[in-house]
């Protein structure tokens, strides 16, 4: 039985039913706010996340890192294990680096806001980013990641070239079919 969205979550059970690294399954009830987003992670993030508003991301199993592109922010990586909670900024990249198996309930607002996806070269500059339209964001993520990866992923700033996104066991298409059969 595919995860659904209910009044309860058993996180633990629910995760092993996830498609995919990066689901971001709503799973409360349409209308919660916060909406928790379920995921079971096992793969670095292909790009740094930007969101409108603030998020919450709760580390309940596995340990990784979450990566922050802030130049005004005294913590730019947070080790993660479990119990931890990150408070996110809204309008602050990050990216989710796990270390093996990872499960994670990030709290998003409801309704949804626009988001952003971006890639970053080591030497700091903004190689390439993708503005997403509230909706079935799994569907702009993998939108997002195919036009990166066709795009010549050249730096700006020191011309480095840089590799196709790797979305390993991401299976963003199955999780928005799974979003849009649970509205």
């Amino acid at each position: 039985m595919p995860i659904e969205r209910k009044k309860t979550l058993n996180v633990f059970k629910d995760a092993r039913e996830a498609w995919g690294s990066y689901d971001d399954f709503p799973v409360g009830q349409p209308g919660t706010d916060p909406m928790p987003h379920l995921s079971r992670n096992r793969v670095a993030q292909p790009f740094y996340l930007v969101s409108e508003a603030d998020q919450v991301l709760i580390q309940m199993a596995g340990s990784g890192e979450l990566l922050l592109r802030d130049a005004d922010a005294a913590v730019t990586r947070f080790g993660l294990e479990p119990g931890d909670t990150v408070y996110i900024p809204a309008c602050v990249p990050s990216r989710l680096i796990p270390h093996g198996e990872n499960v994670q309930i990030r709290l998003k607002a409801e309704p949804a806001v626009r988001e952003a996806v971006a890639w970053y070269c080591a030497c700091g500059a903004l190689v390439s980013s993708v503005e997403l339209a509230p909706g079935i964001m799994q569907e702009g993520y993998l939108a997002a990641v195919q036009t990166f990866n066709a795009s010549a992923r050249q730096c700006p700033a020191c011309a480095c070239v840089h590799p196709a996104a790797d979305l390993g066991d991401i299976a963003w298409a199955a999780a928005a079919a799974a979003v849009r059969a649970s509205r």
